[in-house]
Protein backbone atom coordinates (compact mmCIF):
# COMPACT_ATOMS: atom_id res chain seq x y z
CA UNK A 1 0.00 0.00 0.00
CA UNK A 2 3.01 1.97 0.90
CA UNK A 3 4.47 2.05 -2.32
CA UNK A 4 1.52 2.48 -4.11
CA UNK A 5 0.69 5.91 -2.39
CA UNK A 6 4.33 6.94 -3.13
CA UNK A 7 4.13 6.01 -6.63
CA UNK A 8 0.35 8.10 -6.78
CA UNK A 9 2.37 10.46 -4.95
CA UNK A 10 5.27 11.09 -7.81
CA UNK A 11 3.13 10.91 -10.46
CA UNK A 12 1.35 13.75 -9.53
CA UNK A 13 4.44 15.79 -8.39
CA UNK A 14 5.28 15.37 -11.99
CA UNK A 15 1.97 16.64 -13.37
CA UNK A 16 2.28 19.33 -10.77
CA UNK A 17 5.70 20.15 -12.09
CA UNK A 18 4.74 20.29 -16.21
CA UNK A 19 1.68 22.47 -15.44
CA UNK A 20 4.16 25.45 -14.48
CA UNK A 21 6.55 24.69 -17.53
CA UNK A 22 3.67 24.68 -19.97
CA UNK A 23 2.14 28.19 -18.87
CA UNK A 24 5.70 29.41 -19.26
CA UNK A 25 6.08 27.90 -22.75
CA UNK A 26 2.34 29.59 -23.78
CA UNK A 27 3.62 32.56 -22.47
CA UNK A 28 7.27 32.59 -24.21
CA UNK A 29 5.53 31.76 -27.61
CA UNK A 30 3.26 34.57 -26.93
CA UNK A 31 6.04 37.17 -26.36
CA UNK A 32 7.87 35.61 -30.05
CA UNK A 33 4.62 36.25 -31.50
CA UNK A 34 4.27 39.85 -30.42
CA UNK A 35 7.95 40.79 -31.56
CA UNK A 36 7.67 39.12 -34.68
CA UNK A 37 4.51 41.02 -35.33
CA UNK A 38 6.17 44.28 -34.39
CA UNK A 39 8.77 43.33 -37.04
CA UNK A 40 6.54 42.58 -40.05
CA UNK A 41 5.31 45.66 -39.05
CA UNK A 42 5.82 48.94 -41.49
CA UNK A 43 8.64 51.84 -40.27
CA UNK A 44 6.42 54.50 -41.88
CA UNK A 45 2.54 55.15 -42.18
CA UNK A 46 1.68 57.36 -44.77
CA UNK A 47 -1.69 59.06 -43.00
CA UNK A 48 -4.60 60.24 -45.16
CA UNK A 49 -4.08 63.92 -45.74
CA UNK A 50 -5.25 66.29 -43.12
CA UNK A 51 -5.42 63.48 -40.65
CA UNK A 52 -5.47 64.60 -36.99
CA UNK A 53 -3.11 62.66 -34.89
CA UNK A 54 -3.59 61.89 -31.03
CA UNK A 55 -0.60 61.76 -28.98
CA UNK A 56 0.93 62.15 -25.50
CA UNK A 57 -0.49 60.92 -22.48
CA UNK A 58 -4.09 60.56 -22.40
CA UNK A 59 -3.61 61.33 -26.51
CA UNK A 60 -4.12 65.22 -24.94
CA UNK A 61 -2.02 66.75 -27.83
CA UNK A 62 -2.53 66.79 -31.39
CA UNK A 63 -1.59 67.55 -34.93
CA UNK A 64 -2.89 67.51 -38.33
CA UNK A 65 -0.91 65.74 -40.66
CA UNK A 66 -0.56 67.55 -44.51
CA UNK A 67 -0.02 66.01 -47.68
CA UNK A 68 3.02 63.91 -48.12
CA UNK A 69 3.87 63.32 -44.21
CA UNK A 70 5.07 59.97 -43.22
CA UNK A 71 5.00 58.53 -39.53
CA UNK A 72 8.00 56.98 -38.40
CA UNK A 73 6.95 53.77 -36.31
CA UNK A 74 10.62 53.00 -34.84
CA UNK A 75 10.96 56.56 -33.31
CA UNK A 76 7.32 57.11 -32.42
CA UNK A 77 5.95 56.22 -29.18
CA UNK A 78 2.13 57.91 -29.20
CA UNK A 79 2.00 58.01 -25.49
CA UNK A 80 4.83 60.19 -25.20
CA UNK A 81 6.77 60.98 -28.46
CA UNK A 82 5.38 61.16 -32.23
CA UNK A 83 8.24 61.64 -35.01
CA UNK A 84 7.15 62.84 -38.83
CA UNK A 85 8.88 62.86 -41.96
CA UNK A 86 8.68 65.04 -44.93
CA UNK A 87 11.52 64.59 -47.64
CA UNK A 88 14.53 65.46 -45.58
CA UNK A 89 12.67 67.08 -42.95
CA UNK A 90 11.49 65.40 -39.81
CA UNK A 91 9.86 67.31 -36.99
CA UNK A 92 9.35 65.51 -33.60
CA UNK A 93 6.42 66.17 -31.39
CA UNK A 94 7.40 65.40 -27.47
CA UNK A 95 4.36 65.45 -25.11
CA UNK A 96 6.15 66.80 -21.89
CA UNK A 97 4.28 67.26 -18.66
CA UNK A 98 5.93 69.98 -16.00
CA UNK A 99 4.65 71.63 -12.30
CA UNK A 100 2.02 73.64 -12.18
CA UNK A 101 2.53 77.14 -12.88
CA UNK A 102 5.95 76.43 -15.37
CA UNK A 103 6.43 79.11 -16.78
CA UNK A 104 7.35 78.77 -21.07
CA UNK A 105 10.82 79.96 -20.41
CA UNK A 106 11.51 77.68 -18.32
CA UNK A 107 10.35 74.87 -20.18
CA UNK A 108 12.93 76.42 -22.86
CA UNK A 109 15.99 75.79 -20.33
CA UNK A 110 14.49 71.78 -20.04
CA UNK A 111 14.83 71.38 -23.80
CA UNK A 112 18.40 73.57 -23.73
CA UNK A 113 19.32 70.35 -20.86
CA UNK A 114 17.75 67.55 -22.81
CA UNK A 115 20.53 68.50 -25.80
CA UNK A 116 23.86 68.11 -23.41
CA UNK A 117 22.95 64.34 -23.82
CA UNK A 118 24.29 65.29 -27.94
CA UNK A 119 26.46 67.55 -26.34
CA UNK A 120 27.85 64.67 -24.29
CA UNK A 121 28.41 62.63 -27.35
CA UNK A 122 30.52 65.36 -28.87
CA UNK A 123 27.60 66.57 -31.38
CA UNK A 124 27.47 70.36 -31.74
CA UNK A 125 24.38 70.88 -30.71
CA UNK A 126 22.70 74.59 -30.41
CA UNK A 127 19.18 76.54 -29.25
CA UNK A 128 19.14 80.10 -29.45
CA UNK A 129 17.33 82.18 -27.15
CA UNK A 130 13.63 82.02 -27.07
CA UNK A 131 11.23 84.32 -28.74
CA UNK A 132 7.35 84.51 -28.33
CA UNK A 133 5.15 82.36 -30.21
CA UNK A 134 1.86 81.99 -31.04
CA UNK A 135 1.21 79.12 -33.67
CA UNK A 136 -2.50 79.15 -35.93
CA UNK A 137 -4.05 76.82 -33.22
CA UNK A 138 -4.50 79.59 -30.70
CA UNK A 139 -1.50 77.95 -27.96
CA UNK A 140 1.52 80.35 -26.93
CA UNK A 141 4.94 80.07 -26.31
CA UNK A 142 8.20 80.37 -27.34
CA UNK A 143 10.29 79.05 -30.55
CA UNK A 144 14.01 79.41 -31.42
CA UNK A 145 17.17 78.57 -34.00
CA UNK A 146 18.30 74.92 -33.22
CA UNK A 147 21.04 73.31 -34.29
CA UNK A 148 22.31 69.65 -33.98
CA UNK A 149 25.16 68.15 -36.09
CA UNK A 150 24.58 69.05 -39.64
CA UNK A 151 21.17 69.55 -39.35
CA UNK A 152 19.47 72.97 -38.69
CA UNK A 153 15.71 74.23 -37.76
CA UNK A 154 13.51 75.32 -35.04
CA UNK A 155 12.39 73.99 -31.60
CA UNK A 156 9.11 75.45 -30.09
CA UNK A 157 7.84 74.93 -26.83
CA UNK A 158 4.22 75.10 -26.75
CA UNK A 159 1.98 74.78 -23.63
CA UNK A 160 -1.40 74.62 -22.65
CA UNK A 161 -2.82 77.51 -20.54
CA UNK A 162 -2.51 76.02 -16.85
CA UNK A 163 1.71 75.67 -17.86
CA UNK A 164 0.83 71.84 -16.84
CA UNK A 165 1.37 70.44 -20.26
CA UNK A 166 3.71 71.52 -23.14
CA UNK A 167 4.40 69.94 -26.55
CA UNK A 168 8.27 70.26 -27.82
CA UNK A 169 8.77 70.22 -31.27
CA UNK A 170 11.95 70.39 -32.89
CA UNK A 171 11.94 70.82 -36.73
CA UNK A 172 15.17 69.42 -38.04
CA UNK A 173 16.71 69.47 -41.73
CA UNK A 174 19.87 69.43 -43.54
CA UNK A 175 21.13 73.14 -44.15
CA UNK A 176 20.44 72.86 -47.95
CA UNK A 177 16.71 72.16 -47.69
CA UNK A 178 14.30 74.17 -49.88
CA UNK A 179 12.14 76.79 -48.13
CA UNK A 180 9.22 74.97 -49.60
CA UNK A 181 10.29 71.87 -47.41
CA UNK A 182 10.52 73.90 -44.10
CA UNK A 183 7.23 75.87 -44.89
CA UNK A 184 5.99 72.34 -44.62
CA UNK A 185 7.17 71.94 -40.94
CA UNK A 186 5.72 75.21 -40.16
CA UNK A 187 2.63 74.39 -41.10
CA UNK A 188 2.24 71.41 -38.93
CA UNK A 189 3.88 72.97 -36.40
CA UNK A 190 0.59 74.96 -36.81
CA UNK A 191 -2.09 72.59 -36.38
CA UNK A 192 -0.47 71.70 -32.42
CA UNK A 193 -3.42 71.88 -30.03
CA UNK A 194 -4.79 70.37 -26.81
CA UNK A 195 -7.57 68.14 -27.30
CA UNK A 196 -10.12 69.19 -24.73
CA UNK A 197 -10.56 66.72 -21.39
CA UNK A 198 -13.82 64.38 -20.81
Amino acid sequence: MDDIGAAGNAVRGRSRTWVPLAVVGVLLALIGAEAAFERSQPDTVQPVPDTVIEFGADRGASVQAGEGWTVDNALSDLNSRLVLVHGDVMVELTSVTFPDGTTPDEMWTGLDRLLDIERHQGIEARLAEAAEYRNAAGLTGVRGDLQIGDRTGQAFVLPDDEGVRAVQAQILAPAQTGEDARAAAAALIDTIAFEEES
